[in-house]
C-alpha cells in the first residue's frame, strides 16, 4: 500500500488500483495519471539520494570531510525514510568510507550492524560485507576481518559478480597484516578441497 498526494488530494495505491482517502476506487484515466506522477516522484527521490552521494564524493575528493559526512548522513536519513533498499548499500558504504577517513571505525561497524538488524536484505550484500571487513582490519580484529572477507567473497560469487577492488584490497591487508591467520585459513581451504 502506497500513499500519494496529488493536486491537493490524497490517494492510496493498493496493488494496481488507486483509491481516494475514503476508499473509492478511482477511474482508469485518473489512475493512469496517478501512476505516472507517482513514478516521477519515486525517480526524483532516488535522484535526490544520488545527488547527495555525489556531493559527498565531491567533498571527500576535496578533503572537506565534515561536509562529506553531512551529505552522506542526509543520504542515509533519506534512504531510511523512503525505505529505499536499493540505495541503502551504496549509502552505507559511503558513510563507512567517511567513518574510516575520520578514524571512527567502531561507529562504522555499529552503523552496519544497526542497518542489518532493520533490513535483513543487507545481510548478504557483498559491498556492505566488504566494508565491514575493512573496518575490522582497521580495528585490528583479524579473525573478524577474515570471516567478513570470506562472506563477502561468497556473496559476490552467489551474485555472479567478480570481487570488487575493495574486497581484493581487504584480502591483501589480511594477507599482509595477519599472515599466520591467513596461512592457516588457506591451509584449511586446501584440506577441505582435497577431502
Amino acid at each position: 500500500m502506497e500513499k500519494f498526494e496529488y493536486k491537493g488530494k490524497r490517494y492510496i495505491k493498493i496493488k494496481q488500483d488507486w483509491y481516494s482517502e475514503i476508499g473509492e476506487k478511482q477511474p482508469l484515466k485518473l489512475a493512469v495519471e496517478l501512476d505516472s506522477e507517482f513514478s516521477k516522484s519515486l525517480l526524483e527521490k532516488e535522484e535526490s539520494i544520488k545527488n547527495l552521494l555525489d556531493q559527498s564524493a565531491y567533498f571527500i575528493n576535496t578533503g572537506i570531510m565534515q561536509k562529506a559526512f553531512d551529505f552522506a548522513q542526509e543520504a542515509l536519513r533519506m534512504a531510511i525514510l523512503q525505505k529505499d533498499i536499493n540505495a541503502l548499500p551504496n549509502v552505507i558504504v559511503r558513510n563507512v568510507d567517511i567513518f574510516r577517513e575520520l578514524k571512527r571505525y567502531q561507529e562504522g561497524v555499529n552503523l552496519i550492524l544497526e542497518m542489518r538488524s532493520k533490513y535483513t536484505e543487507l545481510l548478504i550484500n557483498p559491498y556492505v560485507e566488504t566494508a565491514l571487513a575493512a573496518l575490522y582490519c582497521d580495528l585490528k580484529q583479524g579473525e573478524s576481518a577474515l570471516e567478513s572477507a570470506e562472506l563477502a567473497t561468497e556473496y559476490f560469487k552467489n551474485a555472479k559478480k567478480k570481487l570488487s577492488d575493495e574486497c581484493l584490497i581487504v584480502w591483501n591487508r589480511i594477507k599482509s597484516d595477519y599472515a599466520p591467520l591467513y596461512q592457516q585459513y588457506r591451509l584449511s581451504k586446501t584440506k577441505s578441497a582435497s577431502e
